[in-house]
């Protein structure tokens, strides 16, 4: 049985950098990958939390107290962007 599938990521930077980021990484006794996988996890989990924090945002405007719907910010919403925070919201609860 193989594991899971991989894949390379290959970037351009700076020589400096580049050579910084190498020295921290080994004198903190880490390699590269796992410090890159590392930023990468949490930048997909932050942007998943800001997409969160907006639609909640969005949903707080939309109800009043007493759950009364308060149609003004959502009629200047496109139907598109009606159906993706629909979607998003839906995939949440499921």
């Amino acid at each position: 049985m193989s594991g899971p599938k991989q894949a390379s990521i290959h970037i351009r930077c700076d020589y400096d950098l580049a050579n910084e980021f190498k020295q921290v990484v080994e004198k903190n006794g880490y390699t590269k990958s796992l410090v890159l996988r590392e930023l990468m996890q949490d930048y997909i989990n932050t942007s998943k939390n800001h997409s969160m924090r907006s639609e909640q945002d969005v949903m707080r405007q939309v109800l009043k107290k007493g759950n009364t719907i308060k149609a003004a910010p959502l009629k200047d919403m496109t139907a598109d962007e009606l159906l993706k925070l629909a979607i998003r919201m839906a995939e949440k609860h499921i």
